[in-house]
């Protein structure tokens, strides 16, 4: 019998197709991984309180700041720098400031009416909510630091 020189190690196939095989799975993982990486950076889906836009939402949480805060906040403080964000994100949008503050200070009321318990209650459960939302769109507080 004539002897065949076989060019593999062994019979599961040629080394440099389970390198190229093992270089493109690790090559998908670091993509996959990125992708998760980066979209925890995205908007969240959908806006809180059932408010039907960003310029709402912002409303909502700017009035949340401001009514949180019974007899004004101090300058500087928490409410005060949520407050600010919020302007400014509602700034960015380019819509009527006016008319998006007051959807969603009319929101707030509709939700105000609507809870059992007392006001204070709904507004520092909103403000968590909002405070939450706005450092999902990159807001920094020196009170979370």
């Amino acid at each position: 019998m004539q002897e065949v020189d076989h060019h593999y190690a062994d019979e599961t196939g040629p080394h440099w197709l389970w390198w190229l095989v093992g270089i493109g799975a690790a090559s998908a993982l670091s993509v996959l991984f990125f992708l998760t990486w980066k979209s925890q950076f995205a908007a969240p889906p959908g806006y809180l309180f059932g408010t039907p836009t960003q310029a709402a939402e912002a409303g909502y949480c700017l009035a949340v700041a401001q009514d949180v805060a019974r007899g004004g906040s101090l300058p500087g403080s928490y409410f005060d720098e949520a407050a600010q964000f919020w302007v400014k994100r509602l700034q960015g949008y380019g819509v009527k400031m006016g008319a998006a503050i007051s959807e969603g200070r009319g929101l707030l009321g509709r939700d105000l009416q609507a809870t059992r318990g007392p006001e204070i209650a709904w507004l520092r459960e909103a403000m968590d909510k909002c405070s939450n939302r706005a450092v999902n769109y990159g807001a920094r507080f020196r009170a979370f630091n």
